[in-house]
């Protein structure tokens, strides 16, 4: 496949590009949802995930690696057969926009419930599906560079996170293998969830300037940053609110920052939130990109734009479904189970196919 120029991103744009992806909405309860599990082990669930996402990553790259020149549409064919490799295509096309569907639903779950009550959901979901329809629909290019740009209010909202050292308790953390080992493992399946959005690199792969090992140094850092920022995110929950308090807060972020303010800003919680909703778009917009460029490899001969508007409209739908909370945790549960499909499972598979095959054609040379 021919990589225009002016289409081609930085390693550097790459990094920025999977870090925006990976630290989308579930930041607000994350903390909540491994100390459930992991009680004062949060933080080492955390970094635990993040060490499996990097194993993932290393799989993804081995893949992307052996088609340098290819996307995840077009190598598939090439491992699985065109029949398989067709059905997986639509496969990981239906993975992306369930996840942009879901990020959609707890888009309009924590914005209803922290500012705009009485807004109907069809209303926020628009606001939202009309800032990713206007950005996914331009070249990676243009994304990556926004991405860069906007990667400056993670940084804003570390800053503001830290305004929650002035009244913490390290006794909260002990015992910190309260939980026991298998419930802190199990507590890094919660982060992982979270961490997914490194899949992006299947399909950037070959807009990346530079060889292969820079690319995956670009992925690598990104996933140690977002994996680092979520571990400060759950540690300074986890010493700020006592396990007694925990299973009261959904959102402990939120809380911890509603209790603070400075002269300039008396609500620092709905400032943070602000910031959140755009790097929530972010990765909403991410996701969109991923599902509008298998949909124009497959009916637009490899043009996205047409594909943004219908893929917008899935997203539109799938977000609406949900009415009440099970219909909402089912949801997530199949986003689970899809992301652990369609970031690891199948891509292992793949490699393995890929290794075995390379192996056979040498044999026979």
């Amino acid at each position: 496949m021919m990589i225009k120029e002016k289409s081609r991103i930085t390693q550097g744009q790459l990094m920025f590009l999977i870090l925006q992806i990976q630290v989308g909405v579930g930041i607000l309860s994350l903390p909540y949802r491994v100390q459930a599990v992991a009680k004062g082990g949060g933080w080492i669930s955390t970094l635990i995930a993040g060490i499996v996402a990097q194993v993932l990553i290393l799989i993804l790259w081995a893949i992307c690696r052996r088609y340098p020149s290819d996307t995840l549409f077009t190598f598939l064919p090439k491992i699985a057969g065109k029949f398989f490799g067709k059905l997986l295509g639509f496969g990981y096309i239906f993975h992306f926009l369930f996840i942009a569907g879901i990020i959609l639903i707890l888009f309009t779950d924590i914005v209803g419930k922290w500012i705009l009550m009485d807004t109907p959901r069809w209303a926020l979901l628009l606001l939202m599906i009309a800032t990713g329809v206007y950005l996914a629909k331009e070249s990676i290019r243009v994304i990556a560079r926004l991405f860069v740009s906007v990667s400056f209010f993670i940084i804003v909202m570390v800053l503001l996170t830290m305004a929650g050292y002035t009244n913490v308790n390290f006794t909260y953390l002990f015992p910190i293998t309260e939980a026991g080992w298998p419930n802190i493992l199990k507590g890094s399946s919660e982060v992982l969830i979270s961490l997914v959005g490194f899949e992006v690199l299947l399909v950037a792969y070959p807009y990346v300037e530079g060889n292969s090992a820079g690319k995956l140094k670009a992925a690598s850092l990104a996933n140690m940053l977002t994996t680092l920022f979520y571990a400060f995110e759950v540690f300074t929950c986890l010493i700020i609110f006592s396990p007694a308090e925990f299973p009261l807060i959904s959102e402990p972020l939120m809380y911890m920052l509603r209790s603070f303010s400075i002269q300039i800003v008396e609500r620092i919680d709905l400032f943070f939130l602000s910031i959140w909703v755009i790097i929530v778009a972010t990765s909403f917009v991410g996701y969109l990109y991923l599902a509008s460029t298998g949909l124009g490899y497959f009916f637009h001969r490899g043009e996205h734009k047409k594909a943004v508007y219908y893929a917008a409209f899935v997203c539109f739908i799938l977000a609406m479904i949900p009415q009440d909370q099970k219909t909402v945790e089912l949801m997530n549960q199949i986003a689970t189970i899809s992301a652990y499909t369609f970031a690891a499972g199948i891509p292992f598979i793949l490699l393995v196919i890929a290794y075995f095959s390379r192996k056979r054609r040498m044999e026979e040379r």
